[in-house]
């Protein structure tokens, strides 16, 4: 209240003061003064109503405001600190009455302590003995500003000097109490003081020192409030026109949740819910309300915040000379050509009720009466005089009294549900508004995977989406009958697309699953470039034992794991359909009865044999298993005939290489000792025994060196049959 007071009194100007002051600028006549006044009350008061609303899934919501605006437009749209970023990038304003649209303006991004540094006073807080409180220290800090004083003796106009302090002890049991008095110096060149405890007001003439004491209450403002931005919108026009502004920021996602009533078939009447949150500090009064279904891309940037650049500093050297420069222009640049900007808007079209797409989608659903009542009113409840039909066939009947309130309309890649009637939501509260109310196609079923459970399947239904709108994902409650069954959740489903959904254990049909693994016979050998290959099939056969424990019958689908590589044999039954991970297999079961279904998948695999290292025990394998037919077992056994030969000289050849070896060393062994016996006469007759050895063992030498030309020879020969016997044999054969 002291800080107020402060504020006030630098402000007020009151009549006396304003007609003895003689301010250094003329004052503006009391006609323009009172004429902009009620420009500036105007300008305030004109706002713009709230006007349309879209929720998206991805967390963002579209505002679009609407209203009439008369001359000079000042519109000041409140928002948390939060939400400016969205607003900056997004806001778009449009003034429909040819009016001319100024700079938007908003509070500044600095915290409130950078703005109270920046003026170049403070206020603090009076002690309690401290009758002139903060005024006192603002005064010290506005020496020589131009003031008009008022007391209860009179006015006064001068300078600020300064602030004199006095103290005075009034009781000596008490502290010293403090007094200030104003010193001024008059226009007329007399310094006077003044007890600030008798002035009434002080008026600042100065236009500088108003400056600083109206940034220091809008900064102590924000300092109070500091969640809260104000974005300023202006436009300039003649007359009464419209203004439209519209922006997004982040708002908590619609949901979406649904009730399925099954009949006594099975089949399935739906109704759909829409939950919208207002979290704002507005309410939304009989605004258009539209959900968007989809993902766009949506992203926050701080463009709030002011940046700079880094720019380096660059000392002026002393002989700095500048000198006119001349540029040549670039090769093939055009010189003067002008771009023309094309600029467009998007329509949207509102698809309303007595529209050709409105009446297509009215006949796709129940022809129900709207009761009349408008969302959040309560309805005069009174008690039946008999109890009225079951919840499962009032919801289906004609007296329900609900009525799908949207219309659907695809939206590039987008689907939105446009609510027809407008709709109120309070602040800090939620919505529930019924979007869809229709008969859809489907039958009560089970599903069984045995992934999700070995030995029960899940109660559910099959739904297929028979209206024109796509169903956004959401929660779903179904009721059998008259009871509640359960409840599911349902991705995305577009129209004409089909579903299945489980809500509940089936204790009524007991299934058991076993598989069994095995090997087929080749249905197919192939010989190719050498190899030989042959072709089979590894089968795993899966047998579901299905028990109808009830007296009803029932109508079951198995959902079938499929596997990369594997393939429904052809003895397998069909499936009504597949997923990308399942095959569908559609069984019905009588009451009390048992049934199999078995299904067959097979893989192909192959072995392969290199033709040129087969052995003969292979080849009689291969004549087992009936692979091979009597001419391509005769030209098998051929290749492994000629390869028993180059076997049989490759073992003469290396059994020639041992005796060469053994035969180097051992005339190794006889130079050395004829070198030694040589010496002595006695051993001359042994000497001549070892030259005789060694000459029997060069003729030798020379023998296996014939030897082994005519056995390379030989190899040769039979290496060129073989691969030519390899080369000619090509087997593709069906078995």
């Amino acid at each position: 209240m002291k800080l107020l007071s402060v504020i006030t009194m630098l402000v007020v100007l009151s009549p006396s003061v304003q007609s003895q002051s003689r301010a250094p600028r003329r004052p503006a006549p009391r006609a323009q003064t009172t004429a902009n006044q009620t420009q500036a009350t105007r300008a305030a008061a004109q706002s713009l109503p709230l006007h349309r609303v879209i929720l998206y899934s991805n967390g963002v919501a579209y505002f679009e405001r609407r209203g009439t605006v008369t001359g000079h437009a000042e519109v000041n749209l409140p928002f948390k600190e939060s939400q400016v970023n969205d607003v900056l990038k997004s806001l778009v304003v449009l003034d429909l009455g040819k009016g001319r649209i100024g700079a938007v303006s908003y509070d500044s991004s600095a915290p409130p302590s950078a703005r109270l540094a920046e003026i170049p006073f403070s206020i603090e807080a009076g002690t309690e003995n401290d009758t002139a409180g903060g005024l006192a220290s603002v005064l010290k800090q506005l020496q020589g500003a131009h003031a008009s004083v008022t007391t209860a003796k009179g006015s006064v106009t001068g300078s600020i000097l300064t602030v004199e302090e006095k103290k005075s002890q009034i009781d000596a049991n008490k502290p010293p109490v403090t007094s200030h008095s104003l010193v001024i110096s008059s226009e007329s060149g007399e310094l006077m003081s003044f007890d600030l405890a008798d002035v009434r007001s002080v008026r600042l003439l100065d236009e500088g020192a108003r400056h600083d004491v109206s940034e220091f209450a809008n900064a102590s403002a924000s300092a109070r409030r500091r969640d809260a931005k104000t974005i300023t919108v202006t436009s300039d026009g003649e007359g009464s026109r419209e203004m439209a502004v519209s922006y997004t920021v982040a708002s908590p996602i619609w949901k979406t949740t649904y009730r399925v009533v099954l009949d006594a078939a099975g089949k399935p009447f739906f109704q759909g819910w829409a939950i919208v949150d207002n979290v704002s500090d507005e309410d939304w009064s009989a605004v258009s309300l539209s959900l968007v279904s989809g993902t766009p891309v949506s992203f926050i940037q701080p463009i709030q915040q002011p940046m700079y650049r880094y720019r380096p500093v660059i000392a002026i050297p002393s002989d700095l000379r500048l000198n006119p420069q001349v540029y040549e222009a670039s090769e093939g640049a055009p010189g003067g050509a002008s771009i023309d900007s094309v600029g467009g808007m998007a329509e949207t079209v509102n698809v309303t009720a007595g529209s050709a797409e409105r009446k297509k989608m009215k006949s796709q659903i129940d022809q129900l009466p709207l009761q009349g009542r408008r969302f959040n009113q309560p309805a005069n409840l009174e008690p039946s005089a008999a109890p009225g039909p079951a919840i499962g066939v009032a919801i289906t009947g004609e007296d329900s009294g609900v009525e799908a309130a949207a219309t659907g309309a695809e939206v590039g890649d987008l689907f939105e549900y446009r609510i027809d009637q407008p709709i109120t939501v309070r602040r800090d509260s939620s919505a529930l508004i019924p979007i869809l109310q229709t008969r859809m196609e489907g039958e009560r079923v089970s599903i069984y995977n045995e992934s999700v459970r070995r030995d029960r399947p899940m109660g559910g239904m099959r739904l297929k989406n028979t209206s024109a709108l796509t169903l956004e994902g959401g929660s779903l409650t179904v009721i059998d009958g008259d009871a509640y069954a359960g409840e599911a959740l349902l991705d995305r489903l577009k129209p004409g697309e089909e579903r299945f959904i489980s809500f509940a254990l089936d204790l009524g049909t007991l299934v058991t699953a076993r598989s069994k693994a095995d090997r087929e016979p080749a249905f197919q050998v192939r010989v190719i470039n050498g190899v030989f290959e042959a072709h089979y099939y590894q089968t795993d056969k899966k047998t579901y034992t299905i028990t109808n424990q009830t007296d009803r019958p029932r109508t079951l689908y198995i959902e079938h794991q499929i596997r990369a590589g594997w393939t429904l044999a052809s003895d397998s039954p069909k499936p009504v359909n597949k997923t990308a991970s399942f095959y569908r297999f559609r069984v019905d079961l009588e009451p009390q009865k048992a049934v199999e279904l078995l299904v067959t998948e097979h893989r192909e695999l192959m072995d392969n044999y290199d033709v040129s290292n087969l052995t003969p025990s292979q080849l009689e394998v291969f004549v087992s298993r009936r692979y091979i037919d009597e001419a391509t077992r005769a030209a098998l056994d051929k290749i492994i005939g000629i390869k028993s030969q180059i076997a049989a000289i490759d073992a003469r050849l290396a059994a020639a290489d041992r005796e060469t070896a053994e035969i180097a060393a051992d005339q190794s062994r006889l130079r050395e000792n004829i070198k030694v016996l040589s010496e002595k006469s006695e051993a001359r007759q042994l000497v001549a025994r070892y030259v005789a050895k060694a000459g029997e063992q060069e003729t030798r030498l020379e023998q296996i060196t014939t030897e082994r030309k005519a056995a390379a020879a030989e190899r040769a020969r039979l290496q060129s049959d073989l691969d030519s016997a390899i080369r000619a044999l090509a087997v593709d054969r069906k078995l």
